[in-house]
């Protein structure tokens, strides 16, 4: 036990006048006598008292001596060292990804994190950084325990993956030079190490609860011309124990069939079903009558495609690249009569845009762009990181020769050169539309090898859009938003909710809630045009609840007060002051409650 002010003990020296009264009491000697009458008329008091006795030790003189002592350690401020997460500047990175709803380890996470805000002071400071699919800092160099709170309390699991190593770097840029900054990682470890590990400055509080879950592991939709939509579904068993369950199906919401699965353990169960729906409806499937350990992969949803076949119109110049392509797609064709349910305009004017669009550098420009020149020579130096179309696909080898010079606020650039567009996405009267900025002829691009994958991920995404679908992704994904002029996006979540995106908003990042996503664009008069619907489904992996513990390097600094805090018994000793008083009072007064009672 140390001491903040040990001067105070001085005050011990207090117990010396304590005894000398003790000491200075009159005490008169017991004497016996045959009567008193003889001392009623004695005119001068005699008094037999000795002014000075020996000490004797009773029991409240002891007591009184207890509070004084008490009372002079609690003057000294007797304090211990206690080892603490909270260092001059602590950044908490909280891991809300899938895995980390299993057993409610994000509930364990967030109690945890709340309890350190305690100790927040001016000597303490947190910032939280939420590590999802998409990293963000919620809260920066905060010494309010309230606002951390509010913060720590917002967080919850998702069903994506979550991206920690951006996140560590969020954190180490709240570093400041003038305190010492750690990281202190609420995660359960994730299923593969991390490029920096060991992580250096840093430390993990690592949750690795674990239960019985099943999950749903596949739910695929595959549309007939009979009419009727042909469903898959597998459910997985990551318990020790065999399962039976029994999975609902709604079409839009209303009950369309129920099925009886027995499960096996540490296996799976699979079935095909009829299911009578049609392009454009909301197939779901969900886990009923049943409880474990994470409930986010109970539920899965799809969107019933169009058919087996779309038409692809192609106008303008044309070229063998872009036939080739087509023909290569499951699903598409170029070959048909009407109008077809994709349109590719290869050049020449710009026609009016009633289906979902591939622009090929267009002589004309559709509402919101304005090309102000042309460019020439352009290599590839930025290719839109995350973006599923642009997955396993590179584009780094690819020139340009000439490209128009375009400035489209509200669309979503995949490709650029320098600050040149090359490959956008947006949205026209309500249809996706793909633009490229130059023509095929003018570029590499057909004899690049990831040419193939681009254009048939592009075929699908605006495939998707003929029944008001975006492609399925994993949850976390972001959704691309193309309001137009006049607009702005309104996204309704899984749960029911609304968010109303900015003005110029190019894209919804907050989708870590498995369901479904449907996008809104208000306008004037509350008017409202209906956007695109989204996916987004649980990352199938973060079922199994996998956990492991990062590797780290230690705290940032070595100074003591980054690792331990100081913890004043003040408490208790006031306390025990508090009850030896109560004590001496009791004894002093000849223990009335006692003498009460015996009465």
């Amino acid at each position: 036990m140390s001491f903040l002010i040990p001067a105070a003990f001085g005050l011990a020296a207090l117990a010396g006048p304590l005894i000398v009264l003790y000491m200075l009491r009159s005490r008169r000697p017991r004497v016996e006598v045959a009567s008193t009458l003889l001392w009623e008329k004695a005119e001068v008091p005699v008094s037999s008292a000795v002014p000075w006795q020996r000490l004797r030790w009773t029991p409240l003189l002891l007591l009184q001596l207890a509070v004084l002592a008490a009372f002079v350690l609690t003057l000294a401020r007797p304090f211990y060292r206690e080892r603490t997460l909270l260092g001059p500047h602590t950044v908490f990175v909280v891991d809300t990804s899938g895995s980390m709803a299993m057993a409610d380890r994000i509930g364990t996470a967030r109690e945890r994190a709340l309890a350190l805000t305690n100790d927040l002071s001016e000597a303490n400071q947190v910032s939280v950084v939420e590590a999802s699919p998409h990293p963000r800092v919620l809260v920066a160099f905060a010494r309010d325990p309230e606002l951390v709170q509010q913060a720590i309390g917002s967080l919850d699991a998702g069903g994506g993956r979550a991206d920690l190593s951006t996140a560590i770097q969020l954190a180490r840029g709240l570093a400041t030079p003038d305190r010492p900054t750690n990281v202190l990682i609420f995660s359960d470890g994730g299923d593969a190490p991390l490029p920096e590990e060991p992580v250096a400055g840093a430390e993990m509080v690592r949750f690795d609860d674990f239960g019985p879950n099943l999950a749903i592991s596949a739910w695929s939709l595959e549309p007939s011309t009979a009419g009727t939509t042909r469903a898959f579904l597998n459910v997985s068993n990551f318990g020790a124990e065999d399962r039976s369950v029994q999975a609902e199906v709604s079409v839009n919401g209303l009950a369309a069939g129920l099925l009886d699965l027995s499960v096996p353990a540490l296996g799976s169960a699979r079935l095909t079903t009829p299911v009578d729906a049609g392009p454009g409806q909301v197939v779901s499937v969900r886990l009923a009558n049943h409880q474990d350990a994470l409930a986010l992969d109970d539920e899965a949803s799809l969107i019933v495609g169009a058919g087996p076949e779309k038409l692809v119109a192609v106008t303008g110049e044309g070229s063998p690249f872009l036939e080739a392509l087509v023909d290569a797609v499951p699903g598409f064709t170029t070959e048909g009569e009407g109008a077809g349910d994709v349109a590719v305009v290869d050049g020449g004017p710009l026609p009016e845009i009633d289906r979902p669009t591939w622009l090929i550098a267009p002589q004309s420009v559709p509402e919101g762009v304005t090309v102000s020149e042309l460019a020439g020579n352009l290599a590839v130096t930025y290719q839109r990181p995350g973006e599923p179309i642009l997955d396993s696909v590179d584009l780094s080898t690819m020139v340009v020769g000439e490209a128009q010079v375009v400035q489209a606020p509200r669309w979503l650039p995949l490709v650029r050169s320098g600050d040149i567009p090359l490959i956008l996405l947006g949205e026209v009267n309500g249809h996706r539309v793909v633009y490229f900025t130059f023509d095929l002829t003018r570029s590499n691009l057909p004899v690049q090898v990831g040419f193939p994958i681009l254009g048939i991920r592009l075929l699908e995404w605006l495939g998707g859009s003929a029944t008001g679908s975006v492609s399925t992704d994993q949850a976390g994904t972001s959704i691309p938003i193309a309001a137009p002029a006049g607009t702005t996006a309104q996204v309704t979540l899984p749960d029911g909710s609304t968010r109303e995106l900015t003005e110029g908003a190019v894209e919804f990042t907050d989708t870590a809630q498995p369901g479904v996503y449907r996008v809104d664009y208000l306008g004037p008069n509350d008017q409202v045009v209906p956007g695109t619907t989204a996916i987004r489904t649980f990352v199938a992996d973060e079922s199994a609840g996998g956990s492991r513990q990062i590797a780290t390097s230690g705290q940032a600094t070595e100074a003591e007060e980054a690792s331990t805090r100081l913890r004043e018994w003040a408490p208790w000793v006031i306390a025990a002051v508090l009850a030896l008083m109560a004590i001496e009072w009791w004894v002093g007064h000849q223990r009335p409650f006692l003498r009460r009672a015996t009465a």
